[in-house]
């Protein structure tokens, strides 16, 4: 664990200094109409969905710096909803709910500036920072045969088809959550398609990387996870300011 914690503490204080070191002397500021942006987006990746904010400036025309806050949620590949009556549809087997928060700071690299008539803004990223996971136990609905139901704390080593109801509340477990500090990067190539420079639309195809101090655990049976891996679709939606406003 300590090597790959190194590993992406060198990644993310290498990287941008590659990045500055591709800029040259004398680029035409000039050109940097607009300096500020925002965007918020909805990500899909390989293993749920997320939702985020992204905002920053323009260096160069060739070099965008920025903030980026992130939550997404995070299914085990072994989720799979099950009925075990006509009223009870549950993943057998999930022992928590996880999500994590990311917030960090990245950069871009624009391949090609858009012309003033529109077309294809292409770039390559990269971001890295704090990954904070959080993990809410499931709680199942308990049949006994000599009392009444009990909502417990899912426990793969007594609980199975033959006396779950059905899943509690994800409310019940949120008292008992566990915390996974950690760290992230994630990389990729963005297109932007907005035909007016004031607007941002844009779709990112990437790959993303967390790792916990405190190991992730999804799903009975299954290895911790102490490295999660995606790959993602990102849909932005924002704008760009003029330096004046």
């Amino acid at each position: 664990m300590r090597r790959v914690f190194l590993v992406l503490l060198f990644a993310f204080f290498a990287v941008p200094f590659l990045f500055a070191q591709e800029i040259g002397i004398g680029e035409p500021e000039t050109l940097l109409v607009r300096k500020r942006q925002w965007d918020i987006y909805g990500t899909i990746h390989t293993n749920g969905f997320g939702v985020g904010t992204q905002f920053g400036r323009e260096h160069t025309i060739y070099l965008r710096s920025g903030v980026d806050i992130e939550y997404t949620y995070y299914r085990h590949f072994k989720e799979q909803r099950l009925r075990a009556d006509p009223n009870t549809v549950l993943v057998y087997g999930k022992l928590n709910y996880f999500g994590m928060l990311r917030g960090g700071y990245g950069l871009t690299r624009i391949l090609n500036a858009k012309p003033y008539w529109g077309g294809v803004e292409v770039s390559y990223f990269f971001y890295g920072g704090i990954s904070l996971g959080f993990s809410v136990p499931v709680y199942l609905h308990i049949a006994y045969p000599i009392m009444a139901p009990q909502t417990e704390r899912y426990n793969p080593e007594i609980h199975n088809w033959g006396n779950i109801i059905d899943k509690a509340s994800f409310w019940e477990g949120v008292s008992s959550i566990k915390l996974h500090p950690g760290l992230y990067v994630k990389t990729g190539l963005s297109f932007d398609f907005a035909k007016s420079d004031a607007d941002i639309i844009k779709l990112d195809i990437g790959a993303a990387a967390d790792v916990y101090m405190i190991p992730v655990e999804k799903m009975a049976f299954s290895p911790k996870q102490y490295v999660l891996l995606t790959g993602y679709l990102t849909f932005h939606f924002g704008k760009k300011r003029a330096n004046y406003e």
